[in-house]
C-alpha cells in the first residue's frame, strides 16, 4: 500500500479524522494560486496565558508579503461551533495577530475578520485568492495584541482546543 503524501509538506499524512479536509483546503489554496512556501501546516506557538502555557495551533497558516495573513482551521460538521475558536488562534498565533481566519468544513466555508470576530464572506468562495487577500491586508493594518487581549484570547482558546491534544504545553 502506497503512502498518501500532504500536498504541502510532501510529509506521510498523520491518521487523523479531519486530515481529508486540510487536504481539501491545501489543494484549494495551491489551485487559487498560494505558493506552497507561503503555507505552514500546523502552525504552533507557545503562549503564555493566565492557565499557563498554552500551545496554540493553527491547521494552516498563509502568509502574504511575509505577514501571517490567513488562519485556517480544517473540521468536520459546524463551521460556527469553531468560530470563536478559530478567531483566538489567530489572535494568538503570532504577533502582529493574523487578521483573518477561515473555518472550512470541505463543503463550506466561513471567512471572519479577526478584529471585529465578524464572518464577512461565507460559501466555497469565501476564500479570498493572493491577490484578494494582499488587497485586504493593506486595509488591515498590524495589530499586536496587549497582554489583556493576549488573556482573552487565551482563555477562549483554551476553552475550545479541548477538542485538540495536547492544548497544554508539555514543556
Amino acid at each position: 500500500m502506497e503512502t498518501e503524501l500532504d500536498l504541502i509538506t510532501g510529509q506521510p499524512l498523520p491518521d487523523r479524522e479531519d486530515e481529508p479536509i486540510r487536504q481539501a483546503a491545501e489543494r484549494l489554496l495551491l489551485e487559487l494560486g498560494y505558493a506552497a512556501q507561503d503555507i505552514r501546516v500546523e502552525a504552533t506557538r507557545q503562549v503564555q496565558g493566565p492557565e499557563g502555557c498554552l500551545e496554540v495551533r493553527a491547521d494552516l497558516l498563509v502568509s502574504s508579503g511575509g505577514r501571517p495573513a490567513l488562519l485556517l482551521r480544517c473540521v468536520r460538521g459546524s463551521l460556527v461551533s469553531r468560530e470563536r475558536e478559530s478567531v483566538a488562534a489567530a489572535r494568538l498565533i503570532s504577533d502582529p495577530w493574523t487578521p483573518l481566519a477561515l473555518v472550512y468544513n470541505g463543503g463550506d466555508a466561513e471567512l471572519i475578520d479577526v478584529a471585529s470576530a465578524k464572518v464577512s464572506a461565507t460559501g466555497t468562495t469565501a476564500l479570498p485568492g493572493p491577490a484578494a487577500l494582499a488587497e485586504r491586508l493593506t486595509a488591515l493594518p498590524p495589530h499586536s495584541p496587549d497582554p489583556g487581549e493576549i488573556a482573552k484570547a487565551a482563555r477562549v482558546y483554551a476553552a475550545f482546543s479541548f477538542i485538540q491534544c495536547p492544548s497544554h504545553c508539555s514543556a
